[in-house]
């Protein structure tokens, strides 16, 4: 037998010899893998340029922000260690941790911040997400800057960063708006041409400074991470994480198989339920959320009228939605306000009614013939059968409807275009109830009604300039009744979160998941 002079010598540093052999301490325990699942990939490396949800589920395992928020509405810090509100209510001042470094070594500090909200505004620089800066004085409401540097967030020591409002606010929904600003280093990018940023190359090999450190990937079907020795709030209790793209019909076999630990992103489907319910390896967890699923309609399109949407959204049968294809896992709405929400108007009813829909689009005009184009994304079976129940109810009141499918960033880049009459997209949305205004307001990149008007978004601006709850649940009640008369959108349902996890992971609270919540460094593996 061969004896391996290397090995013996890494062995005995490891443990003890026995009989001439290494022994090594607890057995050289063996390097703690966990393997991720979410059904669709990632968009771009590049944080700030992206409103994809399964890309920031990979950015989150690189980056930090400075808070994130729990699945009960409640936020808290994460490289902000504490925050203080001044009396006027109009600035937030963040006292970040100290022993933050970025993976190459370098301290992370209020420049960091700053610099990043900086490159988040340039309008020069690509950056999808920047509409999450939209409450911060120096930017427009697209969060652009007004002027070079112009936003103001302000470094006021190496540690404590402070954010000017541009009125007197709601704190929460400032700091639940930021939760997705993923703070990037200085050092890296300072200098840099915006041509440059815009690129892949400098986002390749990422410099963080999240609890795990990029190490490769396979481009659309997997990325893998190592475990950052020196994250601030405790190094993770995992080795190695894995993130694999896998179509939501193959999840559940991957999950009793053993191949795949947990969902990070996505849901078991809901005709694999009842099975991932009997499975003795599994752990599953139906949670109502405020996730919403919604049917946008091109508000610009001359034949898609105020009242033939208003038609179109009283033809969908939404019960047969969340009865056929969530199994009653979830909830009809006509807002994008989850009923778990404290903003919640139960007086907003859900209307079903073909017969009143065919009168409504015969006085409207809508023209005999037209065929409208649905976009959907490919790859979720659930989207699918969604998309061909709402074809069947719009053929019932005499609309035909042709369904398009693409991938994820082509139907969002497709739709911010115009192209599309209809579209169905998700939102993980949020118990703050202004989390709907980027999908509607005239200047956000996530405008793909295509509104060009303020008229909802005003109001919710009129709800955030309140301080109290008292205050502001009146307008956000009547938001929600300005929505369902509007019509850009026709939300369709809340479906609760079915996931699924391995017996032997811990310390997971998949509940936050849906708040893009993941605390990856919490979890562990036995």
């Amino acid at each position: 037998m061969k004896f391996n002079m290397k090995k013996a010598a890494a062995l005995l540093l490891a443990g003890s010899m026995v009989a001439g052999y290494a022994v090594p301490a607890a057995a050289e325990a063996e390097e703690k893998v966990v393997t991720a699942a979410m059904d669709q990939a990632w968009d771009t490396m590049m944080p700030l340029n992206t409103t994809s949800n399964y890309t920031r589920f990979i950015c989150d395992q690189i980056y930090d922000r400075l808070t994130q928020t729990n699945a009960d509405g409640s936020i808290e810090g994460r490289l902000a260690e504490s925050w203080t509100v001044n009396d006027a209510s109009d600035a937030v001042t963040f006292k970040l941790h100290e022993d933050a470094v970025w993976s190459d070594g370098e301290p992370v500090t209020a420049e960091d911040v700053v610099f990043s909200y900086q490159m988040y505004s340039d309008p020069s620089v690509e950056a999808k997400s920047r509409y999450h800066l939209e409450y911060i004085a120096g930017v427009d409401d697209s969060g652009a800057e007004l002027s070079e540097d112009s936003i103001e967030v302000t470094a006021d020591s190496d540690y404590e960063v402070t954010f000017k409002l541009k009125e007197a606010m709601y704190p929460d929904t400032f700091l639940q708006d930021i939760d997705t600003v993923f703070i990037i280093p200085k050092h890296v990018f300072e200098g840099k041409t915006a041509e440059e940023i815009n690129a892949p190359d400098l986002w390749a090999n990422p410099v963080g400074s999240g609890p795990f450190i990029y190490d490769s990937e396979i481009n659309g079907e997997r990325m893998e991470f190592t475990k950052n020795e020196n994250y601030y709030l405790g190094t993770p209790n995992i080795d190695r994480l894995i993130i694999r793209v896998v179509p939501s019909a193959n999840v559940l076999s991957g999950l009793m198989n053993g191949e795949l630990d947990l969902i990070g992103f996505g849901s078991v489907l809901t005709d694999d339920w009842e099975t991932a319910k009997s499975q003795d390896n599994l752990v599953t967890e139906s949670v109502p959320t405020t996730s919403y699923t919604t049917l946008i309609f091109n508000t610009q399109k001359e034949y898609l009228t105020q009242e033939v949407r208003q038609a179109l959204n009283m033809a969908i049968n939404r019960d047969v939605l969340v009865n056929g294809l969530l199994m009653g896992e979830g909830t009809p709405i006509m807002t994008p306000i989850a009923p778990v929400s404290p903003y919640y108007n139960d007086k907003v009813q859900v209307q079903y009614d073909p017969e009143k829909a065919k009168e409504m689009l015969a006085e409207a005009g809508f023209p005999a013939g037209q065929t409208l184009k649905l976009f959907i994304s490919s790859g979720s079976s659930i989207t699918e059968r969604c998309a061909a129940l709402i074809v069947q109810d719009f053929a019932n009141v005499g609309v035909n409807v042709e369904i398009e499918q693409m991938d994820f960033a082509t139907l969002m880049s497709r739709m911010l275009d115009g192209e599309h009459d209809l579209g169905i997209i998700g939102s993980g949305g949020t118990l703050d109830p202004s989390e709907s205004r980027e999908m509607i307001y005239p200047e956000s990149s996530c405008n793909f009604c295509q509104l060009q008007d303020t008229e909802l978004s005003d109001l919710i601006d009129k709800g955030n300039a309140e301080l109290t709850f008292e205050a502001r649940k009146p307008y956000f009640d009547e938001y929600q009744e300005k929505v369902v008369e509007k019509a850009a959108m026709g939300y369709l349902y809340t479906k609760n979160l079915l996931t699924a996890y391995n017996k032997s992971m811990k310390n997971l609270n998949v509940a936050d998941f849906n708040c893009l919540n993941w605390s990856s460094w919490e979890w562990d593996k036995e």
